[in-house]
């Protein structure tokens, strides 16, 4: 990524400076927003990386800049992204035209900027979150849905002064929901994401951490509690732990299933132009002294001036009643993924991968039909090319074919349309359609986006679709689906943030309201 934006930079009159840092700060389907801009030496078309544990996880590709504010695409993504994920990038000192150039509107944010490339200092920040959804179903069934919420995420660097960091992740619901025959149900859950305490040693190289916690590094774990130690060298690391699985209904305690494994993990030179690292280890878990699952696993990541990827596979080792009553062979591959990126001209992408995962848990606030639609066809391979011309324009074509998971064997085509960061109001359009083909039906997909600025701290989105399919076993049994949403996000002041969205779905399946 430096050999990246010191190349642009050379052509704009312009210097990379040393590694910086900011945090998302807000997610919207496909983009994400973060809290560094042109003043903090973000431009349109630099490449940005979402960083957890040391590992690239994600990169962001810049659409649109402001004073203090950025928003992007995200690609390559092997993990869901969430508030508050670092982001790394080498910032480029101002140019005279962009010194000249009038400022633009500012991305809502919800947590508070943080000078780029200073270490944090000690103290609390975090943030409080009130929610509410609701569906109304229109189609005279009589069913009804109501949520409200709270979540509260808090994070403690040395506290007191001293060698303590805390993290609390907690998120609070109460369900409504009516049947057909009025009947009324009422649900309330509360959910700890991560609550942790790490106890630093020998400075930042050294970390015990006790409680809930989430690991990256530690793959097919996610969620555990217990407690793990880690060390991160110039360019090696590792660790060990032990814990507990939580309940996987409702994630409360649970003693039920006992885990234990480590890792290795050895990288390039943070600051090299070519980034790299490579992690490997071993992880097993057991229900009351029965094995449930051990397994060897394998993380490699590459960013280079023209090639990235990220690629993972899990072993599994099969034995007693694995091997006995299952008839599972010895060893088993069971998480293969591999997703590669190569620029193969100044405005030509390649692209490509592989799934092949059993389990993937996705944790999302809002999903439409097209992100359904997209999750459906996960399991399988892809490939397709990306063109940017006149700087603004993007045109991207795919081909996936999936095998196993919700759709079974099929085939989908996908042409896609983005041109962004028109006037002042940062006018950003999208298109896409796409052709499939399963076992059991075949259709179309076309979706349409488009947002823009309005004011110096608020933007309005506004998407729709539609989904036309026919039955390949009985054709009376066709579906028709439109949908059609909006969105509203406004920055508030400094720590106030507020998002409104609406999705109405018009079909032959389901006619509903979500706010």
């Amino acid at each position: 990524m430096a050999l990246l934006v010191a190349a642009a930079g050379a052509a704009l009159g312009e210097e990379p400076s040393a590694p910086a840092t900011a945090r998302v700060t807000y997610l919207t389907g496909a983009s994400a927003y973060v809290d560094a801009g042109r003043e903090e030496g973000v431009r349109e078309g630099d490449t940005l990386e979402v960083v957890r544990e040391g590992r690239v996880v994600a990169t962001l590709r810049i659409t649109a800049v402001s004073a203090h504010r950025a928003s992007g695409a995200v690609e390559n993504a092997t993990t869901t992204l969430v508030v508050g994920d670092l982001v790394r990038y080498t910032p480029r000192r101002a140019s005279t035209t962009d010194a000249a150039a009038p400022p633009t509107a500012e991305p809502g944010s919800t947590e508070m900027r943080s000078p780029p490339g200073r270490k944090r200092g000690p103290g609390f920040r975090g943030r409080v979150g009130m929610r509410y959804a609701a569906v109304r179903d229109r189609s005279g069934n009589g069913n009804g849905f109501s949520q409200p919420a709270l979540d509260v995420r808090l994070d403690g660097y040395a506290l007191g002064g001293g060698p303590l960091d805390l993290v609390v992740d907690a998120r609070a619901r109460r369900t409504y929901r009516t049947s057909p025959e009025g009947a009324a149900e009422t649900e309330g859950r509360t959910r700890l994401y991560r609550y942790a305490l790490t106890y630093r040693l020998r400075g930042e190289r050294h970390r015990i951490t006790v409680g809930r916690q989430f690991a990256p590094a530690l793959a097919g774990l996610s969620i555990f509690d217990g407690v793990l130690y880690s060390a991160d060298g110039e360019r090696w690391g590792g660790g060990v732990f032990a814990g507990l699985q939580p309940d996987p209904s409702d994630l409360g305690f649970s003693a039920d299933i006992q885990e234990y494994g480590g890792y290795v993990v050895v990288h390039g030179r943070p600051q090299a132009p070519r980034r790299w690292s490579l992690t490997t280890g071993i992880v097993g878990s057991y229900t009351r002294g029965t094995v449930n699952r051990e397994f060897l696993y394998v993380q490699a990541h590459y960013h280079g001036p023209r090639l990235s990827g990220f690629m993972s596979e899990e072993v599994d080792y099969n034995r007693e009643w694995k091997a006995s009553e299952a008839g599972e062979p010895t060893f088993s591959a069971t998480g293969g993924f591999v997703s590669l990126q190569l620029r193969a001209g100044e405005n030509v992408t390649l692209f490509g991968g592989y799934d092949g995962r059993r389990n993937v848990r996705l944790y999302r606030d809002r999903v439409n039909p097209a992100i359904e639609f997209d999750d459906s066809y996960r399991q399988g391979a892809w490939g397709g090319v990306s063109l940017r011309f006149a700087e603004r324009f993007q045109v991207a074509a795919e081909g996936r074919t999936s095998h196993g998971g919700a759709m079974g064997n099929a085939d989908a085509y996908s042409m896609s349309f983005r041109a962004g960061g028109f006037t002042r109001v940062l006018l950003e359009v999208q298109a896409r359609s796409t052709r499939y083909t399963n076992s059991g039906s075949e259709g179309w997909l076309h979706a349409l986006g488009a947002g823009v600025n309005l004011g110096s701290r608020s933007r309005l989105e506004l998407s729709g679709g539609s989904i036309e399919e026919t039955s390949l076993v009985d054709p009376s049994m066709g579906r028709s689906q439109k949908w059609f949403g909006l969105d509203l996000d406004l920055g508030l002041g400094r720590g106030w943030y507020l998002s409104l969205s609406a999705e109405r779905n018009e079909g032959s399946s389901e006619k509903n309201d979500q706010v």
